[in-house]
């Protein structure tokens, strides 16, 4: 052995019983700094303190790594896929309830069926019902419109306040009947979703049950 090779042996050896006493009496840390250099020491430089190191023990295996600071972008990326399966979750646990609720009130799709149409004719009739309100309201602002041509003074502010609230009550039949209308429109969107929900579901069952 040349004198040259017994000194870079004698160097690693050193080397490596000094990195041995650093983690014997502490903690040694490998990290790699902006060029790629491998670096092990019993502390981590503040200026690379974020950018990911291990933590070795005395034989210098890995205890834990510690992964580099995450950037701004790479934060909000992460908030924004949390936050999308939180929504995914919610969507789910929703989809379920109702699936549970669906084959535990209905036996069959005869059954739902029957239910929305005794849903839809309630909204009917309730409808049918304000539009004759509606229209009896217009016959008698009619009616008192003609008596306000032929009143005078006190007697014609007294029907013009009758011909206000009447509008007014009219208006306010006018917008239910819109809001009924609405309402029986998305009655039936919402129906036609959950019917064949209810269907696919009742054909899992069957499967299950016949395997």
């Amino acid at each position: 052995m040349t004198k040259t090779n017994s000194f870079l042996l004698l160097s690693l050896v050193l080397s490596l019983g000094c990195l041995l006493g650093q983690a014997q009496a502490g903690n040694l840390y490998r990290w790699v700094d902006s060029s790629g250099t491998v670096h092990y020491a019993d502390s981590v430089p503040p200026n690379y303190s974020q950018t990911g190191h291990a933590e070795l023990n005395a034989l210098g295996m890995t205890l834990k790594n510690v992964p580099a600071a995450k950037t701004t972008e790479q934060a909000q990326e992460d908030d924004w896929i949390k936050d999308l399966e939180g929504k995914r979750q919610k969507f789910k646990d929703r989809q379920q309830q109702e699936d549970r609720e669906l084959l535990t009130t209905f036996t069959d799709v005869k059954q739902l069926d029957e239910s929305h149409q005794s849903r839809i004719k309630m909204l009917q009739d309730s409808r049918k019902q304000m539009e004759l309100l509606r229209d009896k309201l217009k016959l008698e602002i009619a009616d008192l419109q003609a008596a306000l041509t032929k009143s005078k003074d006190a007697e014609q502010k007294r029907v013009q306040g009758f011909i206000d609230t009447k509008q007014k009550s009219m208006s306010d039949y006018e917008m239910a009947i819109q809001q009924s209308l609405a309402e029986e429109k998305s009655a039936e969107l919402a129906f036609q979703k959950q019917r064949s929900r209810f269907i696919e579901l009742l054909d899992k069952q069957k499967a299950r049950e016949a395997s």
